[in-house]
């Protein structure tokens, strides 16, 4: 064999291993999402619904509290500037003007107060330390605020919830990077159903009033 012919066949080689490297990860990733999706529709009582196709993720579905709720992952972006969320989201009964963002401080928190609508506070030391909020309706959330609501969202926060709840569109949606790969995810999902659920109680009486 020539030199030429042994270097290809040892780059082709190389490429096989790799390739089929990537390709054993993606299945055993996949299955592990698949059980936990499994696992978070047992808990909820809600349906797994199968990938459609490879190149297509799990989801779950079904009624929870007297409305839609859906778990999927979805994607933002192209190349190299994709991303994948894990998300669980509720559809209020109604739906009005109100719209909010809860999410972790962080330091770019301060930006986005910097450049979008003035965060509120509730009063309540721990939480504000916790959460950034920012609403078009700070007096109605605040008071929507209820303490319940705040230790459900505090004990999110303590299950490992680092991604943002908000409501846009006339849907209340949780999401955080990466697919529905861990036990930890499952029981932050498991512990953010409710708080889904009694924020699109928020947003259905703000649009009744």
């Amino acid at each position: 064999m020539s030199d030429d012919a042994m270097m290809i066949w040892i780059i082709s080689s190389i490429a096989v291993v790799v390739v089929g490297g990537l390709v054993a990860a993606w299945i055993v990733s996949r299955k592990r999402i698949t059980r936990n999706l499994q696992s978070i529709a047992t808990q909820l009582g809600l349906e797994f619904l199968p990938a459609p196709s490879w190149f297509m993720q799990p989801r779950v579905a079904g009624p929870r509290r007297g409305r839609a709720v859906q778990i999927f992952n979805y994607s933002t972006g192209s190349g190299k500037t994709r991303r994948v969320w894990s998300a669980i989201s509720a559809h209020p009964a109604g739906d009005g003007r109100l719209t909010f963002a809860l999410r972790k401080r962080y330091l770019t928190t301060r930006i986005n107060q910097i450049f979008g609508p003035r965060p509120i506070t509730t009063g309540d030391e721990e939480f504000d330390k916790a959460w950034f909020v920012q609403t078009n309706q700070p007096e109605f959330l605040r008071a929507a605020l209820i303490p319940e609501l705040r230790v459900q969202l505090m004990e999110a926060r303590r299950a490992g919830a680092k991604g943002k709840l908000e409501l846009e569109h006339a849907v209340v949606k949780y999401s955080e990077s990466g697919y529905f790969t861990s036990a930890k995810c499952v029981g932050r999902f498991l512990a953010l159903a409710d708080v889904v659920c009694d924020l699109a109680d928020v947003a259905e009486v703000a649009a009744k009033t």
